[in-house]
């Protein structure tokens, strides 16, 4: 089964656009899956169509509309908020509603690079499965997964990522995978993928400039966006051979290029589409 190319709304974020904007951005290029970023309460640069982010407290017909509007797909919808805070269980439920409402079957949350002092990560790692326990009821009344991305100083160490998707015992729990955030934090993408790949329901595909890397590699625990088109930085290998693991899986993946701006979403796609192509993959 074929890769499923998703374009994020938030790659959009340093535009300053709304939400419609995306789409419409995102059909004027062809595609035809979304990526959403959520968000809770009201924010003035949303009222005021300066944000890519929707809040969940909005009536999600609203977006509902929009997608028909513009023939689109929401594929997945970004919920984060750190999963070792007691406050993500209403967040991840609420947004697990507002998603079922409008056919999205994914909901992508992570945790963060600084956790509250006075607990070991062995704690953590059970705080974090008491926290899913309170959610699983309602992913599994409204079919939705929890896709768990690499972004913290948790989920960004490969074998306690497998150990917080699988230690609910579910599949609705899986993860995922960010090339940018696994290679910012230290680790090799491609071996880190190869642990988890049987878990992965979702990808996030970043790019790393040489400045970067050389910069923040083993400093820091992820990046919000390729500051190069995807394809053109140093982890554009590590990228190519995270796409044949996951062919070879012969799985539909969503895969969201994450760049800043439109003229680096437009070239990352541009990449990921020719990449494809070579590797013999329908686009």
């Amino acid at each position: 089964m074929p890769l499923q190319l998703v374009y994020s709304t938030d790659n959009w974020r340093p535009e300053w656009w709304s939400a419609e904007q995306c789409f419409a951005r995102t059909r004027e290029l062809g595609g035809k899956y979304v990526e959403l970023t959520t968000a809770t309460g009201y924010n003035l640069l949303e009222g005021l169509g300066f944000s890519p982010y929707v809040s969940i407290d909005h009536d999600p017909y609203i977006i509902r509309d929009l997608l028909a509007k513009y023939d689109l797909e929401l594929v997945s919808i970004d919920a984060d908020w750190p999963i070792w805070s007691h406050n993500c269980i209403d967040v991840l439920n609420k947004t697990i509603v507002w998603a079922d409402m409008l056919g999205c079957r994914t909901i992508i949350t992570t945790d963060s690079d600084q956790y509250p002092e006075g607990r070991t990560d062995e704690e953590w790692c059970d705080i974090i499965k008491y926290h899913f326990s309170c959610v699983l009821p309602v992913a599994e009344r409204h079919n939705v997964s929890i896709a768990l991305e690499p972004h913290g100083r948790l989920t960004t160490q490969p074998e306690v990522m497998l150990r917080l998707v699988t230690q609910n015992n579910t599949p609705l729990i899986g993860v995922n995978f960010d090339t940018g955030n696994s290679y910012i934090a230290g680790q090799a993408p491609v071996a880190f993928l190869e642990l988890v790949k049987d878990h992965v329901v979702h990808m996030h595909l970043k790019d790393v400039s040489e400045a970067l890397a050389a910069a923040m590699r083993g400093e820091e625990t992820g990046i919000a966006s390729s500051e190069v088109a995807v394809g053109e930085g140093v982890n554009a290998e590590n990228i190519s051979k995270c796409l044949d693991i996951m062919i070879a899986t012969g799985r539909e993946i969503p895969v969201s290029p994450e760049a800043g701006g439109d003229i680096l979403t437009v070239r990352s796609v541009e990449w990921l589409k020719q990449t494809l192509r070579d590797k013999g993959q329908p686009v």
